[in-house]
């Protein structure tokens, strides 16, 4: 059956299953809420679809998914081609393909428009380096499936894919205009996001994906980051490690070697040197078996200026 909207399938679910609306909003929301879904309203977030599928013991995030969002041709040739561009960090490619698609029926709404945000986003910020507009873009993709998103309350919601990468965005926006606190709050919020809702689901249909598993990864190398250059050094080191260990356990190397050699610098930093040679060559190794050239390349050269110690006899 085609339902015109998410909220009638949820109605009729709640009367099978002899819930009043208190009821079923009990520990996960509203019973407004669960109001204005019904109503058509609201779009319920990720989250929420999480905690009702609990409740109804039935997968609704693939049947919303399937039955609500604008999966036509256009719309996923439209986000492959977006996604693909983003992948190449093609920016003026994103900025064509965001003009092309942005008018078309299928865009205006849902997974859609937010990558439509999305990539208005990276564009604004990359090629005008203009964060603050960017960082209005991002929320504005945000607020489609979260429409009280507030960061500092980052962690009381679960998010789609496109949602997690605008969170990442947004962080990334904070420290480009020297926001170094809220950007630190956005990330730990994201953090907590995956911790508790993916990567450590105790459901099946939540496990976390190769997306979830390279953007923890992600996070918690950029945390290290930034947390290193304010002269955090510990608690670099502990996100460092971590983000090492999922590595490693997950058999993911997409961002292993900048892990490694981000621990490299820390030891070098508390002039552990021996120690610190050792992650040196293993990051070596592992950008070359990443064939990151690039990498390797401006790291080969600058490595004897930058950290001659581990150089020495």
């Amino acid at each position: 059956m085609k339902y015109e909207h998410f909220g009638i399938l949820l109605q009729e679910l709640r009367t099978k299953y002899n819930m009043s609306r208190e009821k079923l909003a009990k520990n996960i929301c509203t019973p407004k809420q669960i109001y204005r879904i019904e109503k058509g309203d609201s779009e319920p977030s990720v989250y929420l679809l999480h905690q009702l599928s609990i409740k109804f013991n039935l997968d609704l995030n693939e049947y919303y998914k399937m039955y609500f969002t604008s999966n036509t041709l256009a719309g996923l040739e439209g986000v492959k081609s977006i996604n693909t561009a983003i992948e190449h960090n093609d920016i003026p490619l994103i900025k064509s393909l965001i003009n092309k698609y942005e008018k078309l029926e299928d865009f205006q709404k849902g997974e859609n428009l937010q990558h439509i945000y999305y990539g208005k986003a990276l564009c604004t910020a990359l090629l005008d380096n203009d964060y603050k507009t960017s960082l209005e873009y991002c929320c504005k993709g945000l607020q489609i499936e979260c429409p009280d998103f507030n960061i500092d309350k980052i962690s009381e919601n679960m998010y789609s894919n496109v949602g997690i990468t605008l969170l990442n965005c947004v962080s990334q926006n904070f420290f480009a205009m020297e926001q170094y606190d809220n950007g630190m709050k956005v990330l730990t919020g994201l953090l907590t996001v995956l911790e508790t809702y993916v990567i450590n689901s105790l459901y099946p249909m939540f496990k976390s994906s190769q997306f979830s598993q390279k953007i923890y990864q992600g996070i918690l190398y950029n945390m290290g980051v930034h947390l290193f250059e304010h002269g955090e050094i510990k608690k670099a080191l502990n996100y460092i490690d971590k983000g090492i260990a999922f590595s490693l356990k997950v058999y993911n190397l997409r961002h292993l070697p900048d892990l490694i050699f981000m621990k490299f610098k820390i030891l070098y930093s508390e002039q552990k040197y021996e120690e610190a040679r050792e992650y040196y060559n293993h990051s070596v190794s592992l950008y070359k078996i990443t064939n990151k050239e690039s990498v390797l390349a401006e790291l080969e050269t600058t490595a004897k200026t930058d950290y001659p110690e581990i150089f020495k006899d």
